[in-house]
């Protein structure tokens, strides 16, 4: 499995080109991240949206359009996400990236019936993390799209986070059910959920739950824990009991560490990238080079 987003970005150079769409992706923001893709040969990008907004945001990045970012123009939200979805679906471009526009309508062409990219799965946010002290990459799941997942929902947020870390080059994914302890607790529902899933087991993964963080990613911790099995201390895949853990957790790596993260949404036909103004440079560097390679593996 690659180790590190150094790996990951020259994995995305080495795959034949990568196209982003982006609906509304005129703003500064949108266009700077573009840009720095192109300049560092992650991939090209076609922009549905205001072509007379693309031209304004140049002139405040002091740049020129790269020769592999083409602008479709079109001033309406709507009809700029459909289009800008049509064209991953019909295999124009590989990897759809949210611009200026609002996420409800962004999701709705997202699942639109005649051109949307759905597969009959949830939607879930995966964030992929370099674990500095193990010198790994983690999946953490959900901090971004579904509030409280049941245990049908939990399986599947599971199998989308571990789709991702198989075409990172994982020979399988390890899944960890985080938990405050390693036993059933009747007044931590998340462990009875846990230990349920851990039960039925997710096809085509090995998983372990409940699990405390350390038993999950520390090797020397798990074996103190006295814990078994190829989670223990082997996780690649972290799955949180609600958004707010998630987002939690994934923002505490991004703001409180120097360790490099990148996110994608992932359960549809084609990997999704949302970021967030806020987010670095290298974060929105980072989410475009891996959702390359996802596609690169699909």
């Amino acid at each position: 499995m690659l180790s590190n987003f150094s790996e990951i970005r020259k994995a995305a150079r080495n795959l034949a080109s990568s196209i982003v769409a982006v609906p509304m992706g005129h703003d500064v923001s949108s266009l700077k991240a573009l840009i720095e893709a192109s300049d560092s040969g992650l991939a090209g990008s076609i922009i549905v949206g205001s072509e007379e907004e693309v031209n304004r945001s140049l002139v405040e990045l002091n740049r020129t359009l790269p020769d592999d970012i083409t602008v479709i123009n079109c001033d309406d939200p709507q009809e700029a996400a459909l289009k800008a979805v049509s064209l991953v679906s019909t295999g124009e471009a590989s990897i759809l990236m949210k611009g200026l526009i609002k996420t409800s309508i962004f999701l709705k062409a997202v699942l639109d019936k005649d051109v949307g990219l759905r597969t009959g799965r949830v939607l879930s946010h995966v964030a992929v993390v370099h674990a500095p002290k193990q010198d790994r990459l983690v999946a953490i799941t959900d901090g971004g799209m579904n509030i409280r997942p049941d245990r049908k929902e939990t399986k599947q947020i599971a199998s989308n986070a571990a789709d991702i870390v198989v075409k990172l080059g994982a020979d399988r994914a390890r899944i960890a059910l985080l938990a405050a302890v390693e036993v059933v607790n009747e007044k931590m529902p998340e462990t009875i959920l846990w230990e349920q899933i851990a039960e039925e087991g997710i096809e085509g993964a090995d998983v372990a739950g409940p699990v405390a963080v350390d038993g999950a990613m520390d090797p020397e911790a798990a074996a103190i824990k006295k814990m078994t099995g190829p989670v223990a201390g082997r996780a690649n895949v972290l799955i949180t009991p609600d958004i707010a853990c998630g987002n939690i957790f994934a923002k505490g790596f991004m703001y409180m560490t120097n360790t490099e993260v990148g996110g994608l949404i992932a359960g549809a036909s084609a990997p999704i990238v949302m970021l967030s103004r806020s987010d670095t440079a290298s974060t929105k560097l980072n989410s475009l080079a891996l959702g390359a390679v996802v596609a690169g593996s699909r």
